[in-house]
């Protein structure tokens, strides 16, 4: 049994699938598929009844390949406050807990948003009039998709 803390997290433990190295600099540790290794503990994260850690929270995060600006942007906070989540300064709010669960298992595939990465990628943050266009056609009232 391998104690694996190389993730970030004290919690994780590998029965196998890795082989320890030794080497001039010291002793190593290799792990087989490293990306599926990563994807399981993302989703036991996300399959978890009680509230991330601050630890658990950085992970998905990294995971997603974001800054702490990039999520704070989503959040609409600040990188400072992200930070704070992050050390466990201050406490992570719930529906910032479950934006990043949701965030990680859209970005394995495995959301319930389609595409929810990408709309949020292309959000446009600048107020705009909504334009609601209608049309009646034989089956009933439909919206009519604007071509911009």
């Amino acid at each position: 049994m391998h104690h694996y803390t190389e993730c970030g997290l004290d919690n994780v433990y590998l029965s196998n699938g890795f082989k320890i190295t030794e080497s001039a600099s010291g002793t190593g540790i290799s792990v087989h598929d490293l990306d599926g290794l990563y994807v399981v503990i993302g989703k036991s994260l996300e399959a978890k009844s009680s509230p991330l850690s601050p630890k658990e929270f950085r992970f998905l995060r990294v995971e997603l390949d974001l800054s702490q600006k990039a999520v704070a942007g989503l959040m609409e906070k600040s990188d400072q406050t992200i930070a704070k989540w992050e050390k466990g300064d201050v406490k992570i709010p719930i529906l910032a807990d479950k934006a990043i669960r949701d965030l990680y298992m859209e970005s394995i595939g495995e959301g319930h948003t389609a595409g929810l990465l990408k709309k949020l990628a292309s959000v446009d943050r600048k107020l705009h009039e909504l334009i609601i266009r209608i049309e009646e056609t034989d089956c009933g009232w439909n919206q009519v998709e604007d071509a911009a």
